[in-house]
């Protein structure tokens, strides 16, 4: 199968979404925010919104989860010690919180919302797809070993994704702190740096 770069109508389209989002966001609750509006302000027709979305909160949702989920690969694992990939993953970690801190008020707009329930389901389902990941690099390494891929999944996505509502909801601003933290909550098979 040959991969295909993205259209580009396609991609301004999105970019047209998420900026005007963004705008009314400073101004509006999310659950005040009507499609019909929000196209308006992108110049986007409703029709072309349903293509890509199914709702406002799930345009918030894709945006702040996708930008998260970027941050967290860590390319070029092969090879690497159990402690080099500890320390790769927490610095992953640290870029996550701070983008967290650079788009706070949509975070706590998509938490606070009566449309949160999107928000929390799609970052914990990227933090587990990313839990299960980097649980078959330290399991390859012989790291981790009595950790149970699925329960493990199931509670750290969960610990992650309530860490990130608690970072978005606070006024701090230390990011690598608060990362740190995080990772020391994490339970005693979890390798560390």
């Amino acid at each position: 199968m040959i991969e295909r770069a993205p259209d580009p109508r396609s991609l301004r389209t999105v970019a047209n979404l998420r900026n005007a989002l963004r705008v009314s966001l400073r101004e509006h609750p999310l659950d005040d925010i009507s499609v019909s509006e929000l196209c308006r302000h992108a110049d986007v027709r409703r029709t072309t919104f349903y293509t890509h979305y199914s709702s406002v909160a799930d345009l918030l949702t894709e945006m702040l989860t996708t930008d998260i989920d970027r941050l967290l690969d860590v390319p070029g694992t092969a090879g690497k010690s159990v402690a080099q990939l500890a320390e790769d993953f927490q610095e992953t970690l640290v870029a996550a919180f701070r983008l967290v801190t650079d788009e706070r008020h949509n975070f706590r707009v998509g938490f606070d919302s009566d449309a949160s329930a999107p928000l929390r389901r799609s970052l914990t389902a990227m933090f587990a797809r990313r839990v299960d990941i980097a649980l078959g690099i330290w399991h390859a390494q012989g790291a981790a070993l009595d950790a149970d891929p699925v329960a493990a999944a199931a509670f750290v996505s969960g610990g992650l994704t309530a860490s990130v509502e608690a970072w978005a909801s606070s006024d701090e601003t230390d990011a690598e702190c608060w990362a740190n933290s995080v990772r020391d909550q994490m339970p005693p098979w979890w390798p560390r740096v």
